[in-house]
């Protein structure tokens, strides 16, 4: 399944929504909704932005999407960094303080009190099979698992 497809997301919430140890973490955290704008990179082929979304409580994620909606937070980034995150290669923490990715709606400050919560769900994205987008798919169709 390609990055940022329905199918993708779908199987985002399922994982997110079954994982305890992630919910655990999150409890507490409240009502968020987030886009994610993946930028193009016509050098790497990737030539569409590709905008994602989703609405959790605690941790849960209530609804998730394709597409443009008002959100919370905002962030976006080039696609490649985006690849990076889900291969773990650059702690998304990180890659928003060393402004690979950018905040362009929202509070930091809110952001970065669920940094151990964002680190969990990090590793439960990058144990979901995924396809990548223009040259990216050359190496990477699956990633790292779960334990």
């Amino acid at each position: 399944m390609k990055l940022g497809s329905k199918e993708h997301l779908l199987e985002i919430q399922k994982k997110t929504n079954s994982n305890d140890e992630y919910l655990k973490m999150a409890e507490g955290e409240g009502k968020k909704s987030f886009t994610f704008v993946l930028e193009p990179e016509p050098k790497m082929n990737v030539t569409e932005t590709i905008r994602i979304g989703y609405i959790e409580n605690d941790g849960v994620i209530e609804d998730i999407w394709v597409g443009e909606r008002e959100t919370n937070f905002v962030i976006t980034g080039k696609y490649g960094q985006w690849v990076r995150i889900l291969r773990q290669e650059i702690g998304a923490t990180k890659a928003l303080t060393m402004r690979k990715i950018k905040l362009k709606k929202g509070s930091l400050i809110k952001l970065l009190r669920s940094s151990d919560s964002t680190i969990k769900w990090i590793q439960i994205l990058a144990s979901i099979p995924v396809e990548f987008h223009g040259d990216y798919s050359r190496s990477s169709t699956t990633s790292p698992t779960l334990e």
